[in-house]
């Protein structure tokens, strides 16, 4: 096992513009911080901006399949994989990795993310004093993250399937629990 930087894995670490857009009731879509769950990204509440908006929110990058989206702040360290065929912007408090594929597996990575060494560390940088937490770029920059020396692919494809067993397995619960309401 040897441990790395995160910006060591990551060609880029994004942080996501300063401002609330004026929401569209359709349009692309907006990544918020609720919407990042268990390493995935859930639309089921979903906001909207119109094209325009949405150049400027990706001027500094643009989210991508493989990219991992991480929030700074309520709650910090939360993150969720930008999936294929997905056009999307960042909403507030939160960050883009673009993960370097030559280095680490996304998957790999999103889920080291999500593990307790991980968060640990990202309760510890919380040192601003607020009431909210909040994850500092520099901060998350330092964040370590352990690499196994060998296999990491083979971990990466079984954690990927194992989520995407997970959210096929919501999606009949959601399916049956609407039939059964529908029904009653």
């Amino acid at each position: 096992m040897k441990y790395y930087k995160l910006q060591n894995l990551c060609v880029d670490i994004i942080d996501c513009p300063h401002s609330t857009p004026e929401w569209k009731k359709e349009g692309v879509r907006v990544v918020r911080n609720f919407n990042l769950k268990n390493g995935n990204i859930d639309f089921s509440d979903g906001y909207y901006v119109d094209e325009e908006t949405y150049l400027n929110r990706i001027k500094r990058a643009i989210p991508e399949a493989g990219d991992i989206i991480i929030s700074r702040e309520a709650p910090m360290g939360v993150v969720g994989i930008v999936p294929e065929n997905l056009k999307c912007c960042l909403g507030q408090r939160l960050v883009l990795l673009k993960v370097d594929k030559s280095k680490c597996n996304p998957f790999y990575l999103l889920f080291m993310l999500m593990s307790n060494f991980v968060q640990t560390q990202f309760k510890r940088a919380d040192a601003t004093g607020s009431i909210v937490s909040n994850l500092c770029i520099p901060d998350l920059k330092e964040i370590i993250i352990p690499m196994v020396d060998s296999g990491q692919e083979n971990i990466a494809k079984l954690l990927e399937a194992i989520n995407n067993k997970m959210l096929v397995n919501n999606k009949i619960n959601d399916n049956l629990a609407y039939q059964s309401v529908m029904v009653a």
